[in-house]
């Protein structure tokens, strides 16, 4: 008899816990999108509105509003479109350093009744820094025997850029 009745205890906490769950689900979801750095003011980044199943009349009577955490001015919403696009040029370097993953995190809150999604626009690096050598110029003497492939080791580059894109290899020519 007792272990019934811990059994059904338990069950009912799992079908609350289960509830709970599907509630904060229905009212609460994720948006993952990519910008790439630098992108130009009015570019493009995705149909939030769309993709949170929103409706573009209803956004400004629920009172649509995005927040971001940090720099709120990067990105902003159309209220009449539903689109999410670059406000102001973006600097990945600038925003994250050196940091392998670079992103954007909003908050999304619509009222009436209240919602709130969690956005996350991914800041992807292009190759917009050259790579930089402690000296300008670099002599090299070898002898005209020496073959045509031959190979001269040069000092490191640093690249702010990361990733493929950063400066690991180069090749010189003269």
């Amino acid at each position: 008899m007792v272990s019934s009745m811990r059994r059904n205890r338990e069950v009912g906490r799992l079908l609350l816990s289960l509830l709970l769950l599907a509630s904060w689900e229905t009212g609460s979801g994720q948006v993952h999108y990519s910008v790439p750095e630098e992108a130009k003011h009015g570019a493009f980044v995705g149909r939030i509105a769309q993709d949170l199943g929103l409706e573009l009349a209803e956004l400004v009577p629920r009172l649509f509003r995005v927040a971001s955490k940090g720099r709120g001015d990067l990105l902003e919403v159309n209220l009449q479109n539903g689109i999410l696009f670059v406000n102001s040029r973006i600097d990945r370097e600038e925003l994250c350093g050196r940091s392998a993953e670079c992103s954007i995190h909003l908050e999304v809150v619509v009222e009436r009744p209240l919602q709130v999604f969690h956005v996350e626009v991914e800041v992807k690096d292009i190759n917009d820094n050259p790579p930089i050598f402690p000296r300008a110029v670099k002599t090299i003497r070898f002898h005209e025997s020496r073959l045509l492939d031959s190979r001269f080791p040069l000092e490191g580059a640093t690249d702010a850029d990361i990733g493929e894109i950063s400066g690991q290899r180069g090749n010189c020519r003269g």
